[in-house]
């Protein structure tokens, strides 16, 4: 089966530069094209203009020479230059009705030019030949251009116009870049906080700054925000009200059951007392563990000032080894100097422990130690034994009602409460398994926020 490959999203901020700066020059290109075709109009008529000037200067002049000559030689005369190095771009040939030549210039073909003994324009093999006669139409002038210099001339000048503007683009694209990121930035802090908000974190959203064209979108999400937070407060307060509803019935059932099998004690129906006296402390532990987590819920786990959770931790340790049949099973290592000065709040602390010392306690191999350490400063780590919990189920044992491969009795939201209040808190939960230097057993460490770590309500910072 072929796997679809997943498309990376564009980027608005990408595609407005790219099409900005290609329309941009774009409309320069063809600002440029534009003007260079002018360019080239204008140019062939003002070398014309200077053809027919010069034309007109030389042919008065030429006849009063061939005048005082001998005007019907067939001898050709040549104007020398004084420095003949560099050429002519502009020569001129006389020549008479015959056709003959009777004066030309240094650099003018020996052959006449091939244009009509007429007035006007013409071209002849790479040169723009105009032909101007006397009044009586004994003489006349080609003078003559090379078109390869006109072409030189226009193509420098269309570089000297185009070049500047190659030169702007990656300018321009640069501003654009620039105005493009500081107009989207209203936009990008938009969805920045809206990636910041999630079932901890319902706060509305700061929707001032935006534009106009998205304030519709702003007020749309701060509405969707207001039914999620009314929800989740709906679920959290439906959990809180049912547990602690369900204390106080469950603690008389379970006296009742308990005063019962005392008094159905070596009688037949005894077995089904206590199979009622079994489920009612599954569902005492159960609301417990609903208590629990909406308390965590609730944003509880959070301190205004760092506390030492040290005594917090032994204290809990202690308690959890008082009704075990084996309290050595249950270790305490505390390495020289660590400290536990955290801002997270000693009752919610005091949950999350109690919820990892039951997990390894009674899921860990029970002929098999429990190691609470602290290694290092803020953290806390909770060893059993016990054997290795595949990766796929690892990665979901934070979920709710989740449990792994085990028949021990449990409902699945040990971790997941603590993994609430790590993140409430602004700690974090790591699961590992097998443990660290073993081939077997589970690890869960706590990672405590720093001192100067600050939460307020649900939002960390």
């Amino acid at each position: 089966m072929t796997r679809a490959v997943s498309k990376r999203p564009a980027s608005l901020t990408r595609r407005l530069i790219l099409w900005l700066t290609l329309g941009a020059s774009g409309l320069w290109l063809c600002g440029a094209l534009a003007a260079a075709a002018i360019l080239q109009h204008q140019l062939e008529a003002a070398f014309d203009a200077g053809l027919r000037e010069t034309a007109e200067r030389l042919l008065p002049l030429a006849a009063e020479s061939i005048d005082g000559g001998a005007r019907d030689s067939d001898e050709s005369h040549e104007i020398p230059v004084f420095d003949a190095r560099d050429g002519e771009y502009i020569v001129y040939q006389v020549r008479n009705t015959k056709g003959q030549i009777l004066v030309r210039s240094y650099d003018a073909p020996l052959e006449p030019f091939n244009a009509a003994l007429a007035n006007g324009f013409s071209e002849d093999d790479g040169w723009r030949v105009l032909t101007i006669g006397t009044p009586d139409g004994r003489l006349f002038i080609h003078v003559a251009e090379q078109i390869s210099h006109r072409a030189e001339t226009l193509f420098g000048s269309i570089a000297t116009l185009i070049l500047p503007i190659a030169a702007l683009i990656p300018l321009s694209g640069i501003g654009i870049f620039l105005i493009v990121r500081a107009a989207l930035r209203p936009l990008t802090a938009f969805s920045a906080e809206i990636s910041r908000r999630d079932a901890r974190n319902l706060a509305p959203i700061e929707t001032g700054s935006l534009p106009t064209e998205l304030a519709p979108t702003g007020a749309a999400v701060q509405a969707l925000i207001a039914r999620l937070a009314a929800a989740f407060e709906a679920e959290r307060s439906l959990a809180a009200n049912s547990a602690h509803e369900l204390r106080t019935p469950i603690a008389g059932s379970l006296a009742q059951t308990q005063r019962l099998l005392a008094e159905l004690k070596g009688q037949p129906a005894e077995a089904r007392a206590r199979q009622v006296e079994d489920s009612l402390r599954r569902l005492r532990r159960l609301s417990e563990k609903l208590l629990q987590l909406a308390r965590a819920d609730s944003g509880m786990s959070s301190a205004a000032e760092p506390r030492d959770l040290l005594p917090a931790l032994r204290l809990v340790v202690d308690d959890a080894r008082r009704p075990m049949a084996n309290p050595r099973r249950l270790t305490l290592d505390i390495a020289a100097d660590a400290s536990l000065l955290s801002p997270v709040d000693v009752d919610a602390f005091g949950i999350a422990m109690r919820n990892l010392l039951e997990n390894a306690l009674v899921h860990g191999d029970v002929t098999m130690p429990v190691t609470v350490s602290v290694p290092a400063d803020r953290i806390v780590t909770v060893t059993n034994a016990g054997p290795p919990v595949a990766p796929d189920r690892l990665a979901l044992l934070t979920r709710r009602f989740e449990r792994g491969d085990t028949r021990a009795e449990g409902s699945g939201l040990g971790l997941a409460i603590v993994d609430q209040i790590m993140n409430n808190a602004g700690g974090e939960l790591r699961l590992a398994s097998p443990a660290p230097g073993r081939t077997g057993g589970f690890e869960a460490r706590l990672i405590l926020p720093e001192a100067d770590h600050v939460v307020t309500g649900d939002l960390k910072t």
